[in-house]
């Protein structure tokens, strides 16, 4: 078996589970972060390893080659390509890229792939491997603030067990594509927060989004949609051509179908737990469905503001969260008093519902909620 096209980590992971399968080529590379990494990942069922490089003599929140990504490659390089236009798979990056991404959203950090450092087999005979020069450059960003506006993406974690890796391919191709895609833009609003937190909100609005539409054509017909959506256009349409007609509409029309509805149905579905530390109880958010369906359909407003009126997000939800007590978690509100004027705009305390800190972790849990379930129902 040879995939000539398609998520390469996912088909990888296929062929390493074939009988007798041995890697065409083994190559590294580095994965950048700013947590603390402790731990290693190493599973022989996986074609996937993590070396724990342990950069000495950093700083808190300082981006260091904190791991080395170890990939057993079973896919070669002779692959036939149509002509034909095919993006369905496409996100903008490799395996590297893919792996680096699903280890941010399972992890809640930022981690990104370098280029390859060493290559091992394949067409080199060297056995101690040939090394290589780096084509890509170690990520980076400049701090709008001097404190973190999400200071929740910046902690020690163990990667011994993190990792569904050996699992992942299972998933139906469709569904890993929408992870992937879900997760490298989870990952982008993380590196881009706290240089572009406006940007960074749509990110991770999108990374949701993407989640949602794929579970909503698993949940719901394009009918269905239509006639919960239009009710007055589904009845003119099914007394002028019956079903068919509806249908006929229906899948045309479909990705434009009620996508705050769906975004805010999908994320309250998913809905992780309140956090098991809180700042006291004036900073905190009301943790209920009802509350987020609110909070939800404000920030989509804002992302829909932004991206067909130019209007950013406002700006205290683009800054730093209220720090309350000291040792105390921050607040999880956008603001704390009843208004708050920046920069010639004024927003009142209701239209500031909710933190990036808290929204990040928030969107964390779901998307993450949304993954554990598949594999759940997959009994693997």
């Amino acid at each position: 078996m040879n995939k000539t096209g398609g998520i390469q980590s996912y088909w990888n992971l296929h062929l390493s589970k074939q009988n007798g399968a041995k890697p065409y080529s083994i190559f590294e590379v580095p994965l950048f972060t700013d947590s603390y990494i402790t731990g290693e990942f190493l599973a022989k069922s996986v074609p996937y390893s993590i070396l724990n490089l342990v950069p000495r003599h950093r700083i808190s929140g300082q981006i260091a080659e904190a791991m080395m990504l170890r990939i057993e490659w079973y896919l070669t390089v002779d692959r036939n390509y149509d002509l034909a236009t095919d993006s369905s798979s496409y996100h903008g990056g490799w395996a590297p890229d893919e792996i680096a991404a699903l280890m941010s959203l399972t992890l809640g950090i930022r981690v990104k792939a370098g280029g390859v450092a060493r290559e091992f087999g394949g067409y080199h005979s060297d056995p101690l491997g040939t090394p290589r020069a780096s084509d890509k450059m170690a990520p980076s960003y400049v701090a709008r603030s001097t404190k973190p506006i999400v200071p929740t993406a910046i902690k020690t974690v163990n990667i011994t067990s993190a990792f569904c890796f050996g699992k992942l391919h299972e998933l139906d191709e469709e569904h890993y594509v929408a992870l992937i895609r879900s997760a490298r833009m989870y990952q982008e609003a993380l590196w881009m927060v706290e240089s572009e937190p406006e940007q960074a909100w749509l990110m991770m609005i999108s990374a949701l989004e993407t989640a949602a539409n794929y579970w909503d054509n698993t949940v719901y017909s394009p009918s269905t949609k239509l006639k919960a959506s239009k009710p007055d256009l589904y009845k003119e349409l099914e007394a002028r051509g019956g079903e068919e007609l509806c249908n006929l509409v229906a899948k045309h029309v479909e990705k434009s179908l009620g996508a705050t509805n769906k975004f805010v149905k999908f994320c309250l579905k998913y809905m992780p737990k309140a956090p098991s530390e809180r700042p006291r109880v004036w900073a905190q958010i009301k943790w209920s469905k009802t509350s987020f369906r609110e909070i939800l359909t404000k920030l989509y407003g804002y992302r829909s503001s932004a991206l067909h009126g130019g209007i950013p997000f406002p700006a205290p939800l683009c800054s730093s969260p209220d720090q309350t007590e000291k040792d105390m978690p921050p607040s999880e509100k956008g603001m704390l008093g009843l208004a708050t004027h920046s920069l010639g705009a004024t927003w009142s305390a209701e239209d500031l519902p909710i933190s990036a800190n808290t929204f990040f972790g928030f969107a964390h849990g779901v998307l993450n909620n949304w993954l554990n379930e598949a594999l759940s129902e997959k009994n693997i």
